[in-house]
């Protein structure tokens, strides 16, 4: 009697070949953004290190801008107001970011490849990875319940984080 196979069995399956597939496509984009890859990151050390140093801002308060303009480009959180900052920001650099992640970004745009960089995990779930996308995401519900309560906003620590204009836009 031959086995029956399971509509489960074939979603895996055709989920793999789907994955095998993203993959294969992603290969040469990356391979195609290599030399711009390597000019951004040239051009973006040079600004983060030399402008943070001239203008005596500390480089780990960029990083926080840069992931959140990750995840404005990877389609997690839509931050407009980041990816302006960053276009203006002395010690960053707009350009540098995305011929970094280029590849990455026009691959999950174009055909759904992602990566662990790409998703944002639950708080539960989330690693040492995926703390900052996780800890955002929290941030943003608990400030959509409760801003209206609210009359100051205080950050310690945020560096370069722009998450309160989005909250207090239009308020004094």
């Amino acid at each position: 009697m031959a086995k029956k196979s399971t509509p489960t069995k074939h979603r895996g399956a055709f989920r793999f070949l789907i994955r095998l597939f993203q993959i294969i496509l992603y290969i040469p984009v990356q391979i195609l953004f290599i030399p711009v890859a390597m000019a951004g990151l040239v051009i973006g050390l040079y600004k983060e290190f030399g402008g943070s140093r001239k203008l005596g801002v500390s480089f780990s308060a960029g990083q926080v801008l840069q992931s959140r303009w990750f995840m404005h480009y990877f389609g997690t959180r839509p931050d407009p107001l980041t990816v302006a900052f960053t276009k203006r920001f002395p010690c960053e650099s707009h350009f540098c970011l995305w011929s970094i992640m280029g590849a990455l970004i026009l691959s999950r745009r174009l055909f759904g490849f992602t990566t662990r960089l790409s998703a944002v995990a639950d708080p539960e779930d989330a690693d040492l990875a995926a703390t900052s996308g996780s800890r955002m995401i929290m941030f943003d519900k608990i400030m959509d319940q409760h801003v209206g309560d609210m009359e100051q906003i205080v950050l310690p620590g945020a560096g370069f984080d722009l998450i309160t204009l989005r909250y207090t836009k239009g308020k004094p």
